[in-house]
């Protein structure tokens, strides 16, 4: 009988505990967009938790960094969930990788 080792990590860049404010929009309207604090972010990525369950990989979605409701000139980026984690207390954590390395200036 083999023995697993942990799953390999494919993460091209590192990741930085960091909370950045987010609007996730889902692509398919009938799902709640809904505004999250980050986890840890990267230049092309981000990772938070919800309780909200209809995230999936391969799900599109629209997000705007470093969101604040009052600002109208917010950019939409888009991503995609490339990570489902089931977490304790009903809630989920989800990866999202950008299209574009957006926080390349901005991580600190």
């Amino acid at each position: 009988m083999a023995v697993k080792g942990p799953p390999e990590d494919r993460r091209i860049s590192s990741r930085i505990d960091q909370s950045r404010t987010v609007l996730i929009r889902p692509a398919e309207s009938h799902y709640p967009e809904e505004i999250r604090t980050t986890l840890n972010v990267s230049w092309d990525g981000f990772y938070f938790a919800t309780s909200i369950g209809h995230y999936f990989s391969g799900m599109i979605v629209y997000v705007t960094c470093d969101f604040q409701p009052n600002d109208r000139t917010h950019r939409e980026e888009h991503g995609t969930v490339v990570r489902v984690d089931k977490l304790k207390e009903g809630r989920w954590g989800v990866a999202i990788h950008l299209a574009r390395e957006v926080w390349r200036n901005k991580i600190t």
